[in-house]
């Protein structure tokens, strides 16, 4: 006996498509290619097939000479600088410097690149001494004083370049920066029998996160701008610079203006300046 056509299952039934079905899923295929193409606009350049220019993988080391000036307050121990136990009340003097571009300081870059990640190293050296004011109120008056910062600043960090246009690149990184400064007053005349002298060292890290934009104009020259921000041992620090670049067959000179705030302080020592000023150098890739 053959079943009713009720007895049949729904599993039993065949599948038809529809014109309507049809329609819905090409309807949904091409919202997805849609939404796609948009996302690759954003986070993929024009010509996906290519890295934007100075994006390619491969090294760079790069030397520079920094003319820096100093603008902040630095302290030191009060007790070596007491001629005579007359400031013994106070752990701290502080010199106030004002900006000027007064010494040379180097900084050495060295860049790896990869498709889309890259780790960089940069260290900075630095001896600044300038005029500075003594902050003891009536205490010194009319005392010559000078103020001087001398050491290194290095920086290790890992980024990745997260968005290409045509001729641009943006890239966000981590790391961090390790500080080895000594800093160094000195003070005559006024109510001081001799000169008298004074410094400290201090050795510490902050994390750093930031970013950097490069743009090529064509032409054989480019510019970038590159800023971060720090915290840790130090109460704050950021730096900031600019740089436009002219391109050889072996690299490219670069020069800018490079500017770094920072703030760290304890009981006998104190930094809370910024070390500013231009810089001048050559960028070999390979």
């Amino acid at each position: 006996m053959l079943p009713s056509r009720s007895s049949y299952s729904a599993v039993d039934k065949p599948f038809h498509f529809s014109a309507a079905t049809v329609t819905s899923c090409g309807s949904r295929v091409r919202a997805g290619a849609l939404l796609f193409a948009m996302l690759s606009t954003v986070f993929v350049s024009p010509d996906a097939r290519a890295a934007p220019p100075g994006s390619e993988p491969g090294f760079t080391l790069a030397p520079y000479g920094w003319l820096a000036g100093l603008d902040g307050t630095i302290g030191v121990p009060a007790s070596e600088l007491d001629p005579g136990g007359g400031i013994g009340f106070i752990d701290r003097v502080d010199f106030e410097v004002s900006d000027e571009l007064e010494a040379i300081g180097f900084m050495f870059y060295g860049e790896w690149r990869g498709d889309r990640w890259m780790a960089f190293f940069d260290s900075v050296w630095a001896n600044v001494s300038q005029d500075a004011d003594i902050k003891l109120g009536r205490l010194l008056p009319a005392s010559d004083a000078s103020a001087e910062i001398d050491g290194n600043i290095y920086q290790l960090g890992l980024g990745y370049r997260l968005v290409d246009w045509e001729r641009s690149s943006l890239t966000l990184y981590g790391g961090a920066r390790y500080y080895d400064l000594k800093a160094e007053g000195d003070a005559t005349g006024g109510i001081l029998p001799s000169k008298v002298k004074a410094s400290t060292s201090r050795k510490w890290t902050d994390a750093v996160f930031g970013g950097r934009w490069r743009y090529s104009f064509g032409d054989h020259w480019h510019g970038w701008l590159q800023a971060d921000y720090g915290f840790g041992d130090s109460n704050t620090t950021w730096q900031a610079f600019a740089t436009f670049g002219y391109e050889f067959s072996w690299g490219s000179i670069e020069s800018g203006w490079r500017h770094l705030e920072l703030d760290y302080d304890s009981s006998v020592y104190r930094i809370d300046l910024s070390l500013s000023g231009p810089f001048l150098g050559a960028a070999f890739s390979f």
